[in-house]
């Protein structure tokens, strides 16, 4: 007995007059019923010229599309058998599809860890990625002023020299890279280190995540600056660590106000070069008050130099690192915002006997960062270039950083509160009042102003302030950004 053909030929719509020929969109409907299981692996699908017949095309057009769907292996085609839907079509194997996404096998919110629960709920609140950034947007350096001839052509050269960046590097990093970066530590941030205590890692993130792995146990006490950088107190929360957040004032992170019988840290961390978010620089006594509190607790210090070498007001400062005898600091560098975000390359500083573990854990991770990214890097710190772009930066943020904080006072005068730090690529911006403040915040989004709110940043309900980064954008955009802005705010 002839088998039955199962198949809803009024489900086709076929339009003779879109861009998309007729036998491909014939194809793209068989695919989705293939996808949604309305058509079922071994299920016999009409013959070309029935098909042809009831949707009323050429027999030709049925037969490109089912030769095109027998070729990707939606279909089977058997003589004596007629033409069915393959026993395993593409779709089994795409996990992304309608079909696998709704079957029996669905992963549900329970099948998470409580750690996975959370981070799916907070995903949501992950910033969106855009290809082209607005103005104020924080954390990008000046990407359109990279000298990108330069690095292209050590790209070129060191591909062509020899297979050494084709193969797995060091997990701690490419040597000669680690020596660069020894060299500069010492005469850019004072800080004396052989390149066995430096290791290489996927960006700042990846260095918090490690340190945390290695010095840290589960309900340990970690000193964060609050406000302070959210994604690494929320690794170390992730970590285990008991997070206290701890004050601000005008010279850092406030060591004064310590809650009453808090545990003593296990480890510490802070931003003492331009603090993230509000900007101050930690001053010599408090940085010696906090070196000097380690000592005494046996506490661990990080000390986050995101970007220490932008300084506007005299000369950098020493790094913490440089200052600590006791050896208890591990310093934390990033070529995201000295360079370009997309390089994903920083580095940690650390004690010679932990080296080794620190490099074991990065193994464990990603078993080692891109060897051909770091024998460019190496070049490019070599021949001068990275201290040339530096100055070139500092010069080129110093002038934007005083035409934002210029455009502010403008425009929106004694009705704000804004401060020009010695060092960063960010102003933070708040209202006199509260009421001020929702103005400001309400103007801002209906002028299309980006920015980062400092509430995110902190876990103080009362945290008010905009955080406007103005690295990557020249003057004349932040001109004419702050003025459709104060527009906004007078209407």
């Amino acid at each position: 007995m002839r088998e039955k053909e199962q198949f809803e030929f009024e489900s086709i719509r076929l339009i003779e007059t879109d861009a998309t020929p007729v036998y491909r969109q014939l194809e793209d409907h068989f695919r989705q019923a293939i996808a949604r299981r309305t058509l079922n692996p071994g299920e016999r699908i009409p013959s070309s010229r029935n098909l042809a017949s009831a949707i009323g095309v050429s027999r030709n057009t049925v037969l490109a599309a089912y030769e095109q769907l027998i070729s990707e292996g939606y279909l089977e085609s058997t003589r004596g058998s007629g033409t069915r839907v393959a026993k395993m079509p593409p779709e089994a194997f795409d996990f992304d599809s309608p079909a696998v996404l709704s079957g029996p096998h669905q992963t549900s919110d329970g099948c998470l860890s409580a750690v996975g629960q959370q981070l799916s709920e907070e995903a949501n609140g992950m910033p969106p990625f855009k290809k082209t950034p607005k103005a104020f947007t924080p954390h990008l350096p000046a990407v359109d002023e990279f000298p990108l001839k330069t690095w292209n052509r050590f790209c070129h050269e060191q591909s062509r020299w020899s297979y050494e960046h084709l193969k797995l590097g060091d997990p701690q990093g490419y040597g000669p890279l680690r020596e660069s970066i020894a060299r500069y530590m010492a005469v850019a941030r004072g800080v004396s280190c052989d390149p066995d205590q430096v290791v290489i890692t996927s960006g700042s993130q990846q260095a918090i995540t490690i340190a945390a792995q290695l010095l840290l146990n589960t309900g340990d006490t970690v000193w964060v600056e609050d406000p302070g950088n959210t994604p690494a107190s929320r690794l170390l929360d992730i970590a285990g660590a008991s997070v206290i957040p701890l004050p601000l004032d005008a010279e850092g992170i406030d060591l004064s106000r310590i809650p009453t019988r808090t545990p003593k840290p296990r480890l510490i961390c802070v931003t003492p070069g331009g603090q993230w978010p509000m900007g101050m620089t930690m001053s010599l006594n408090r940085r010696l008050e906090l070196i000097a509190i380690a000592h005494r607790h046996g506490s661990w210090i990080i000390e986050d130099d995101y970007n220490g070498e932008f300084r506007y007001t005299g000369r950098p400062h020493p790094a913490l690192t440089s200052l600590d005898s006791s050896g208890r600091t591990i310093y934390m560098g990033t070529f995201s915002k000295l360079l370009f975000p997309a390089i994903r390359l920083g580095f940690l500083v650390v004690p010679t006997q932990f080296a080794k573990a620190f490099a074991y854990a990065k193994f464990l991770q990603d078993r080692a960062s891109p060897p051909h990214v770091q024998m460019v890097l190496h070049r490019f710190i070599e021949s001068g270039n990275f201290v040339k772009h530096i100055r070139r930066m500092r010069s080129l943020y110093a002038d934007r950083q005083l035409a934002l904080y210029r455009g502010l006072q403008k425009h929106f005068g004694d009705l704000i509160e804004v401060d020009l730090p010695e060092s960063g690529m960010h102003l933070v911006v708040r209202g006199v009042t509260k009421a001020t403040d929702k103005r400001l915040v309400a103007a801002a989004n209906e002028a299309k102003v980006e920015y980062h709110p400092v509430s995110f940043y902190s876990r103080s309900p009362d945290a008010a302030g905009m955080i406007l980064g103005f690295a990557a954008f020249d003057k004349q955009t932040i001109r004419r950004t702050v003025s459709g802005w104060a527009k906004q705010f007078q209407q």
